[in-house]
């Protein structure tokens, strides 16, 4: 009798952050390729720009940046790094079989949690444990040593409740919800600062310039939706999307999405059902 060997898919999970920390947190990401036997394209990882900072754990494996934008580059990533905003669309490699658990965090929680300038970091991938607070090295440490994914979201969660004074007081919650309706005189007043201060501020709190941010916002609202219609049949009507969601007319959502994914929202809509590499898109 022949024995018959199926080769696993690669596993994506993703869960939401729960209670008070879903205020600082987006999400928590695992991605497993073991056994999977990946190669060629399958074996890329296609990443959109982003407002968001995040930290991965390559609990197994290795990974290394290709592309920002249309910049190549071959940068060996560290086995603990954190992602700053990308005002970019990016492209990775894993180098082998890959099992890693990324932490998504909202900037500013990240900023006001980890004491960090976020300028130092945009469009840049860097190891975690020479950027982090004496508290944050703890916490990559015992969540690179935890069992369990659920027991790495939970060390990350109680984390954050350690710390929620600091978090309380901030003004960006109120300014994420309001998004592409953000205007320099409200943002001003929110923050505290006149308009000279303003840019500067954002970018160390919040990782980018003002209207940058406003535009990922916009960006990652609109890919929930195209998410949200895919998942109850509708196909994506694109005029009626980007009017919808705040773009001037068809033609402002393509640029945008060309800028922040290197796609059309058709072609990476397309993309992302058929390709491995496109995972992410799929989230």
């Amino acid at each position: 009798m022949h024995k018959t060997y199926i080769t696993p898919k690669a596993q994506t999970h993703i869960w939401p952050a729960s209670g008070q920390a879903a205020e600082h947190v987006l999400m928590y990401i695992a991605r497993d390729t073991r056994g999977c036997h990946l190669d060629g394209a399958d074996q890329l990882n296609r990443y959109p720009a982003t407002p968001f900072c995040c930290i991965t754990w390559m609990l197994e494996g290795e990974v290394s940046l290709l592309q920002q934008g249309e910049t190549k580059l071959e940068q060996h990533l560290p086995q603990i790094f954190v992602a700053g905003c990308q005002s970019q669309y990016g492209v990775t490699i894993n180098l082998g079989d890959r099992h890693s658990f990324m932490a998504v965090f909202y900037s500013d929680a990240f900023h006001t949690l980890f004491e960090l300038d976020l300028t130092t970091l945009q469009d840049r991938f860097v190891d975690a444990r020479e950027v982090l607070n004496p508290s944050g090295l703890a916490l990559l440490q015992a969540v690179a040593l935890a069992d369990t994914h659920t027991d790495r979201r939970s060390l990350i969660e109680s984390y954050i409740a350690h710390n929620s004074s600091f978090l309380l007081s901030s003004p960006w919650s109120r300014l994420r919800k309001m998004g592409q309706n953000l205007s320099l005189r409200l943002s001003c007043s929110l923050l505290g600062v006149g308009a000279r201060q303003l840019q500067r501020r954002v970018r160390k709190e919040a990782g980018l310039p003002l209207l940058g941010l406003s535009r990922l916002w916009r960006a990652k609202r609109s890919h929930s939706q195209v998410l949200s219609d895919l998942a109850l049949g509708q196909t994506p009507n694109w005029v009626e999307h980007a009017d919808a969601l705040g773009y001037a007319d068809q033609s402002h959502l393509i640029r945008d999405c060309k800028e922040v994914s290197g796609r059309s929202p058709q072609q990476l809509l397309n993309d992302a059902r058929k390709n491995e590499s496109d995972w992410i898109y799929r989230l």
